[in-house]
C-alpha cells in the first residue's frame, strides 16, 4: 500500500470531496492524514471530516492548514478569477458546523508541521496528494530544508501543460495560482512530479444520468456526494459567463478532476503519463505549466486517460461502500 497525505481544498468545487472518498476506500492507499487549505481551512477540515465518517473511515486524521498564500498581498495585478465561495460545507454539515472561522489562519502551520512530521517518520515511502492551493507543502519547504528528500513523489492537480487542447482563460486555473509562491517552492524542490493537469481532467465527468444511479443506491455517502453536486451547479451558470466559457461547457456534468489525481497517484494503466520538462512561468499575470520539449525532463505529466474506464471504477468504489 501507498502511504499518502491528501491535500485538499475541499468544500468549493466537488471534485475534492470526490476525490477524497476515493483516496478513502481505495484498498491501494494508505491514507496517513487529511491537510486542508485554502479561504476557511478548518471548516474545510470540518467537512473533510464529516466526509470521511460517511465512508466509514474516522481512523484517518484530518488536520486544518493554511487558509492565507505565502504572500499577501498576491503580486500587484495578479490576474487569476478567485472561484465561486460561500457555500462551503453546505449540503453535508449542519448548523453550527457551518459558521466561518473567526480567525481562520490560527492553523497556519499546523498541517506543514504535521506533513514534516510524518515524511521525517516514513522517509522515502511518503507521497503527497495535492488537490488544492500548494500552501502548506511550500510551507513545509520553508520550515524544513531536508523536505525534499523525504518525500517519494508528488502528484499535482493543475495547471495547463498542451494549452491548445484546453481553449479556455487560463486563468480558471485555481490551485497554483491561489498561491504562486508556494507553487514556484514546490515545483523548484525537486520533489519528483506528477502533474494531472486540466486539459485532461476535464475528459473525465459523471453525466446527470450517472448522479441518478448513485441515488438509486440510497446509501449516505452516495446521497451526499450528489447533494454537493446538486449545490456546486447553481453558481455555474454565472461562473462560466464571468469566465467567458461556452454556453453548453457544463451540460450538467460534473468534472472529475480532483479524483483524477488520485487515480493517477494509484498507477493505474487506463493513465497514460509521460516524461517531459515543465517549467513554472508566470505569463500575462498568470501562473502557467510550460512544456520545453528540448529540455532533459523534470516531471511525469498525465496526457490522457481512459475516460470510461476511470468513471466506472469511481463509480464502483463508491457503490462498493455502501454494500
Amino acid at each position: 500500500m501507498k502511504k499518502i497525505i491528501l491535500d485538499t481544498d475541499i468544500g468549493t468545487d466537488v471534485d475534492d470531496a470526490m476525490a477524497l472518498s476515493l483516496a478513502a476506500l481505495a484498498p491501494q492507499l494508505d491514507i496517513i492524514g487529511v491537510t486542508t487549505v485554502h479561504a476557511d481551512a478548518p471548516l474545510r477540515a470540518r467537512v473533510a471530516r464529516k466526509l470521511l465518517d460517511l465512508a466509514g473511515r474516522g481512523d484517518i486524521p484530518v488536520i486544518a492548514g493554511a487558509s492565507l498564500p505565502l504572500q499577501m498581498p498576491l503580486p500587484e495585478n495578479f490576474t487569476w478569477m478567485p472561484r465561486l465561495r460561500g457555500h462551503e460545507g453546505v449540503g453535508i454539515l449542519e448548523g453550527a458546523e457551518l459558521t466561518p472561522s473567526k480567525d481562520p489562519n490560527t492553523t497556519a502551520d499546523d498541517a506543514a508541521k504535521f506533513i514534516i512530521e510524518q515524511a521525517g517518520q516514513n522517509q522515502g515511502e511518503l507521497a503527497l496528494i495535492t488537490i488544492g492551493a500548494l500552501t502548506n507543502v511550500g510551507r513545509a519547504l520553508q520550515l524544513e530544508p531536508r523536505l525534499a528528500g523525504w518525500i517519494h513523489s508528488l502528484t499535482l492537480m493543475g495547471g495547463t501543460v498542451y494549452a491548445e487542447k484546453f481553449p479556455f482563460p487560463p486563468m480558471l486555473e485555481t490551485n497554483l495560482n491561489a498561491d504562486p509562491e508556494a507553487a514556484r517552492l514546490v515545483f523548484a524542490s525537486g520533489i519528483p512530479l506528477t502533474i494531472v493537469p486540466m486539459e485532461v481532467t476535464t475528459q473525465v465527468f459523471l453525466t446527470p444520468q450517472q448522479r441518478q444511479e448513485m441515488l438509486q443506491w440510497n446509501t449516505p455517502l452516495a446521497t451526499t456526494l450528489v447533494a454537493l453536486m446538486e449545490k456546486m451547479f447553481e453558481g455555474l451558470a454565472s461562473l462560466s459567463a464571468e469566465a467567458g466559457l461556452p454556453d453548453d461547457f457544463y451540460q450538467g456534468r460534473t468534472f472529475m478532476h480532483d479524483p483524477l489525481a488520485i487515480y493517477t497517484a494509484m498507477a493505474y494503466q487506463h493513465v497514460t503519463t509521460r516524461r517531459m520538462h515543465v517549467a513554472y512561468e508566470v505569463i500575462d499575470r498568470v501562473v502557467r505549466t510550460m512544456p520545453h520539449f528540448e529540455r532533459t525532463p523534470n516531471c511525469w505529466v498525465c496526457v490522457d486517460v481512459d475516460a470510461a474506464r476511470f468513471v466506472g471504477y469511481w463509480l464502483d468504489q463508491i457503490h462498493q461502500a455502501a454494500c
